[in-house]
């Protein structure tokens, strides 16, 4: 783009919100890091087709994303701090050390998405979508609130859980392994099955399919 005015900029993202070609996605990508680099204020990108786009190390801190398309985007160290990423598509998106305090992210997708190292802390994943996500590596999930969350096959290993609500979580197939501050008040409040790989210091002593005694070994 020649113009680089902010009208412009503004104006070319809100025109091409919708389109899907790939070099249209790749001029919004360029377009949202120029507003950024000039430290003008995004506009909303509700609703908007960001495919794939390339936005490694941006601060979308505070943006709309209500409902927009990320899937398979490279999104590695992004802040996304009290921004709206309600039920938007993050599906197969590398948000590696990426950062969403206190991100509303209900009803997201982030299925099959790289999710490690990354900060949730304090998020509102209420119905969100992680199924086959890797979270772990040290991803803080502190005081998140997972109510009702689909975890199932999602690894968690060495993920910080303190006071995370998983009331309703779906956590069957999912790899706790090494999983800090887990505490058995917060596993009966999920589901989970046999499957559900946990931490060395949680016993489980499964007395039917769903009912089970759990204790935490402090040796």
């Amino acid at each position: 783009m020649n113009d680089f005015s902010e009208e412009a900029l503004v104006a070319f993202l809100e025109e091409s919100r919708e389109h899907t070609e790939a070099e249209t996605v790749l001029k919004k990508g360029e377009t949202i890091l120029k507003l950024l680099s000039n430290r003008l204020s995004l506009p909303s990108m509700a609703h908007m087709h960001l495919s794939r786009v390339d936005l490694c190390g941006s601060d979308m801190t505070y943006v709309d994303l209500f409902v927009a398309n990320l899937e398979a985007a490279l999104l590695v160290g992004t802040v996304f701090s009290q921004a709206d990423l309600m039920e938007a598509n993050l599906t197969r998106a590398n948000l590696g050390g990426s950062a969403f305090f206190d991100a509303d992210i209900s009803k997201a997708c982030f299925q099959e998405a790289n999710l490690a190292k990354v900060d949730f802390t304090e998020v509102n994943a209420e119905g969100a979508r992680f199924t086959g996500a890797d979270i772990g590596h040290g991803s803080i999930l502190m005081d998140a609130n997972f109510t009702g969350a689909d975890l199932s096959r999602t690894s968690l290993q060495g993920a910080k859980l303190k006071s995370a609500d998983l009331t309703g979580a779906n956590l069957i197939g999912a790899d706790l392994r090494g999983a800090e501050n887990l505490t058995c008040d917060q596993l009966r409040s999920a589901i989970i099955n046999a499957t559900t790989q946990l931490p060395a210091y949680m016993k489980i002593n499964w007395i039917s399919d769903s009912k089970y005694d759990c204790e935490i070994n402090e040796d």
